[in-house]
């Protein structure tokens, strides 16, 4: 038998999800290009990598996240490339869904498929995803703090905790710092960030 209360229990969390993006606080662009290098020291080979990553807000509480890294190991295991050093192609394309609590607080999750290509004396193609849970922070007006927790599958299969200032130098452009780190593996990120 179903409660007299459950039709209007719906019809009130029809409602609020209707109304979420109102009631959201405005909270921050998602909506910028990271541009930079990162550094990755990992247990089997280490990577100095050329890094474009997108993210375009395409709804209040939704992002849409692309980026390509262009990489070059060092160390690189020679039972699986000879050469010792191929080449790394990765592309990146996912979503990022976000809600603002208050105007310096959000919290943000990710879901990005990787398709990492590597070539050298043997080529292969690793497949996997990055699944992430954080949030961004304002500490002060041109300092924002991000934390989050990301679990890679594929060629990785780890889980980082991953953390990063971003600093506001212009209205349009911002320094972008990130470092990540797992129990195999350290990720360093310094780069520009453009605002559109």
């Amino acid at each position: 038998m179903i409660s007299k209360k459950a039709p209007k229990a719906l019809l009130v969390s029809a409602l609020a999800l209707l109304f979420t993006p109102a009631l959201s606080a405005k909270g921050f662009s998602y909506s910028y290009a990271d541009v930079g290098y990162q550094r990755v020291n990992g247990d089997h080979y280490d990577v100095d990598e050329a890094v474009v990553n997108a993210s375009f807000g395409v709804h209040d509480l939704v992002a849409l996240q692309g980026g390509y890294v262009r990489g070059w190991t060092d160390g690189y295991p020679k039972t699986e490339d000879p050469s010792g050093n191929p080449d790394l192609n990765q592309f990146q394309v996912g979503l990022r869904p976000h809600y603002s609590f208050t105007n310096s607080l959000d919290a943000y999750g990710d879901v990005i498929y990787v398709n990492s290509k590597f070539n050298g004396d043997r080529s292969h193609t690793d497949i996997g995803w990055v699944y992430a849970a954080g949030i961004r922070y304002q500490a002060f007006k041109r300092v924002e703090f991000r934390l989050a927790g990301e679990y890679q599958s594929g060629d990785v299969d780890e889980a980082f905790l991953v953390i990063g200032p971003v600093i506001k130098l212009t209205k349009d452009l911002d320094l972008s710092l990130r470092t990540a780190h797992s129990s195999d593996s350290s990720d360093y990120f310094a780069g520009l960030r453009l605002n559109f």
